[in-house]
């Protein structure tokens, strides 16, 4: 009996921590990072126009300095160039952290971003590829390769859809190729009107008939092995969009066909 009652409270006790942890998570995109987001941008910029102007101050300074005393100037030459070099650094790297900001900003808006509008497909593949760096293995051991096809027109839909579906086809690529040796993703666009043609090829572990999987919208979550191509041919049908995967001796293949946004 005392027992019974022990895992009846340990039951709720779980239930609860899930309750307040799916509460936690269900204001965090829309709610919550847009906030994080603002907070980081303010310092950030502030440091990034900080350091250009502290760049820009000093080498005007020393200008006008080295003609007016180069007696006190000689000796200092090695330790000008090392705090030239110090400020170099600065104004490099705060350039690189608002570029990985970026990178951050831009996932999170396309997953809030539930307006049915044009897309432009090279845009939000890059943003995606760069997102995934994210991850440390993607980003260090994944040979990654995008090939555009320049001036691509635009595609319709609800960005949020085509960011979940593109990220959820390269993590399913990363899973593929987490065990082998030889780590290579390559993405290439080509445009044939009326259609813009994706092909997403991986050097992983072979796709077990994953066309079969997708012919039906799962009614429950996949197994592990499954992936998400269900997911994601559902609502790529929702626009008509087609796919087709392929898994061959050296590696798979995911072609996805765009209907081109008519002007």
């Amino acid at each position: 009996m005392g027992e019974s009652i022990l895992s009846n409270e340990k039951t709720k006790l779980e239930v609860a921590r899930q309750a307040l942890q799916r509460e936690f998570e269900s204001t965090f995109i829309n709610d919550l990072m847009p906030g994080i987001l603002h907070n980081f941008a303010n310092p950030l910029n502030g440091i990034m126009g900080r350091s250009r102007l502290l760049e820009r101050r000093l080498n005007d300074y020393l200008k006008k300095t080295n003609p007016h005393d180069p007696e006190w100037m000689d000796p200092l030459g090695a330790e000008q160039t090392r705090l030239l070099s110090d400020i170099a650094s600065i104004c490099k790297e705060s350039d690189r952290f608002f570029y990985m900001f970026q990178d951050l900003a831009s996932k999170f808006y396309a997953v809030a971003d539930r307006r049915l509008d044009q897309i432009n497909l090279e845009d939000l593949i890059r943003n995606e590829i760069r997102f995934l760096d994210f991850y440390l293995d993607f980003k260090h051991e994944v040979k990654k390769t995008v090939k555009p096809a320049g001036d691509l027109p635009f595609v319709y839909g609800v960005l949020s859809d085509y960011s979940y579906c593109f990220s959820a086809l390269f993590r399913d690529a990363m899973g593929r190729m987490k065990r082998g040796d030889r780590k290579e993703l390559s993405i290439e666009m080509v445009h044939t009107n009326p259609l813009i043609s994706v092909s997403i090829e991986d050097t992983g572990a072979g796709i077990d008939n994953p066309a079969d999987d997708a012919d039906s919208a799962p009614s429950s979550m996949p197994r592990r092995s499954d992936g998400n191509f269900a997911y994601i041919k559902t609502i790529f049908d929702e626009y008509g969009i087609n796919c087709l995967f392929e898994g061959m001796e050296d590696r798979n293949r995911i072609t996805i066909e765009f209907p081109v946004t008519k002007k």
